[in-house]
């Protein structure tokens, strides 16, 4: 029997999947303290999970939830531009992201509304959409969200 590339070349483009890059903002967090940090969109649900288990050929994984920021880490939080429109559209024109720390993870997420166990920041959807860069940084008294890099490096010569 003779192989005709021809062919396999063919089922190999159809195999390929491509899922084009969707346009939207993305918030890059920084956590600037030395503690865990959690980040949530809403404060709706009943049990706070970090971790996230799968049986992967008998074999048990564990791994880190992506919106659990570990000390001084960063997490990066994306957008899709129908997300924003349609946020807009419901004439809700910002995005507020829950700032929980890990010790008040025993509670349930009840808890931590009723007894304002959390931290919250309020972006706007214009504000988001305007700028390129937007950077979300957490310390333990302030949270800030910049727009702009204002650094000068000095060589010698």
């Amino acid at each position: 029997m003779k192989s005709r590339p021809e062919l396999l070349f063919i089922l190999f483009l159809f195999s390929c999947i491509y899922d084009p890059p969707q346009p939207g903002r993305e918030i890059l967090i920084h956590n600037q303290t030395n503690k865990s940090i959690l980040i949530l969109d809403s404060l709706t649900g009943s049990l706070l999970n970090l971790y996230d288990t799968a049986i992967v050929n008998k074999r048990i994984y564990i791994s880190r939830k992506p919106n659990y920021i570990t000390d001084y880490g960063i997490y990066q939080k994306f957008y899709t531009d129908f997300e924003l429109d349609s946020l807009k559209s419901s004439k809700n024109n910002r995005i507020t992201l829950y700032i929980i720390d890990t010790l008040s993870l025993k509670n349930t997420l009840n808890q931590i509304s009723d007894k304002r166990l959390f931290r919250s920041v309020v972006i706007d959807i214009d504000t988001l959409k305007k700028y390129d860069l937007n950077h979300l940084f957490i310390t333990d008294d302030t949270i800030l969200f910049e727009h702009d890099y204002n650094y000068y490096a000095k060589r010698k010569q």
